[in-house]
């Protein structure tokens, strides 16, 4: 999943895309890595997911309201997971896919480059290295 998904298609979309139904998501979410919830405003801005793989943190996704979006929140985020984790991973990494060029620019503008393509799926690998 990919941040900054705009409507509930796009997560239907990820899920086809991982070849997993809603009900088979549900129980991984809760059960992956850890889900923290984002405030802006003192009002629930939505929530990023993230999984430490060995040396690698893997952000499942970062879901913003409608109206969070555009306002910087994703990007505090990044920089914040940045400086939490800068000291015990290598990178953070990420799946977009290609049609989601607003997070795209996004997660470059934020020093993630893209290290794969998975062209049969239209999606893309993006990593920000730390070393």
């Amino acid at each position: 999943m990919d941040l900054m998904m705009q409507e509930g298609d796009d997560l239907r979309e990820a899920l086809r895309l991982m070849e997993i139904t809603e009900s088979e998501f549900d129980p991984l979410f809760r059960t992956v890595g850890r889900v923290y919830c984002v405030y802006a405003d003192s009002q629930l801005a939505g929530f990023y997911w993230v999984e430490e793989r060995g040396k690698i943190l893997h952000l499942h996704g970062l879901i913003l309201k409608t109206q969070f979006q555009g306002r910087g929140v994703g990007s505090q985020i990044l920089d914040k997971l940045t400086a939490v984790h800068k000291d015990s991973v290598n990178a953070i990494e990420l799946g977009v896919h290609e049609s989601n060029m607003r997070a795209i620019k996004v997660y470059e503008r934020n020093g993630f480059e893209t290290v794969k393509k998975l062209d049969e799926l239209q999606f893309r690998i993006m990593q920000k290295q730390f070393r």
